[in-house]
């Protein structure tokens, strides 16, 4: 039996332009030791190997096999037992909330980006996994790693003890050639049309301001994917009388949307709640200044480098700043420069060496 001194899960990776595979991308791209570690991954025909590639899993073939990494199960379909008896990992961990059964005597470190399903499930199956199956992959954890102190506190919470969680920032790539000054007055934001991501607060902020800016001459530009609440935030639009003044595209490519947030004049993020909220953090590396609600995690990694504004004043905070983010040019400055700095402290860097030397730490 040849001995594995630590093995990263990445059996529910897909390419795709979320949160969490990009989290992945940048870790591995950032890991400071080389080769990578060992991973157990899908090849594109579905079948679960052992590989140090620093090529990731391209997209499955198999439509089942992707509904399954969707839903979370893959590993309840292969048979990882048989691959790794021969192959035996002496500490495992995903970089997903995703314990794995195959491996119940291997210490395990699993993350938890976020606790949104608990508060904000997207379906029943989801409500289900969040409230019954994720408290035992949590529990069953020999350490896991929260993305911000505010989800480390969500996980206190609900009963994790506090020994076993460590807390690791996500980080981004520093970005070449920040803007030096806004092209447009558009507003961005981005987000799927998810109930938390609270995008009917950006269209009453929005129509707040042009309320007191009759003349403003840029759009709200709400780049995500489409989802149940799209009905109600087009009724809204409609009902704000804001028919010509909101763009929305349901998704862009890198270099499209790097070129689009190069090219606004601020990105708001009207959110419920997040676990870390990349968004903001990539806005700021590229010196677009950030508004933002005033949550736990925002107040927590933005608090010197965004304007934060209030969740239940029906948008009348954020017309105030906006308005006076136009009004006052050195504001603007002065928040991208803040940005900039933030981003020099979270980066992907220091996040994979942080993380690195955690596994190689002795576990609680």
């Amino acid at each position: 039996m040849t001995a594995i001194p630590l093995l990263f899960n990445l059996l529910p990776y897909r390419p795709s332009a979320t949160g969490l595979s990009r989290y992945v991308e940048r870790l591995l791209a950032a890991w400071p030791e080389q080769p990578l570690p060992w991973q157990l991954r899908l090849s594109a025909c579905g079948a679960a190997e052992l590989s140090r590639s620093v090529q990731l899993p391209l997209e499955q073939r198999s439509g089942r096999m992707r509904w399954l990494q969707r839903q979370a199960l893959v590993q309840h379909a292969l048979p990882l037992r048989r691959l790794l008896r021969d192959h035996r990992p002496e500490r495992l961990y995903s970089p997903y909330t995703d314990w794995l059964w195959a491996c119940p005597d291997v210490p395990q470190v699993i993350t938890c980006h976020d606790l949104i399903p608990l508060h904000w499930p997207n379906s029943r199956r989801a409500r289900w996994r969040s409230r019954f199956w994720l408290p035992q992959q949590l529990q069953r954890a020999a350490l896991v790693v929260a993305i911000s102190r505010s989800v480390a506190d969500q996980l206190i919470a609900t009963g994790l003890s506090a020994s076993r969680i460590a807390v690791v920032t996500n980080g981004i790539e520093p970005q070449a050639n920040p803007i030096q000054a806004p092209s447009s007055r558009d507003c961005l934001v981005l987000a799927r049309h998810a109930p938390h991501k609270n995008l009917a607060l950006a269209l009453n902020g929005f129509a707040a301001l042009l309320a007191r800016e009759p003349r403003w001459p840029g759009r709200l530009v709400v780049v995500g994917a489409p989802g149940r609440c799209t009905a109600a935030l087009r009724r809204q639009e409609r009902e704000l009388g804001l028919t010509d003044r909101v763009s929305w595209c349901s998704g862009l490519s890198a270099s499209a949307l790097d070129a689009l947030m190069r090219s606004c004049f601020c990105l708001i993020s009207p959110s419920l709640m997040e676990g870390f909220d990349y968004p903001l953090l990539e806005a700021q590396a590229l010196g677009l200044p950030t508004l933002a609600s005033r949550i736990p995690v925002h107040a927590e990694l933005h608090h010197d480098a965004a304007l934060l504004f209030e969740l239940h004043d029906h948008g009348d905070t954020m017309a105030c700043l906006l308005q006076r983010l136009d009004r006052e040019p050195a504001l603007w400055r002065q928040l991208s420069q803040a940005g900039l700095r933030n981003t020099a402290v979270h980066t992907s860097q220091h996040q994979a060496n942080h993380l690195h030397q955690l596994l190689q730490a002795p576990l609680p």
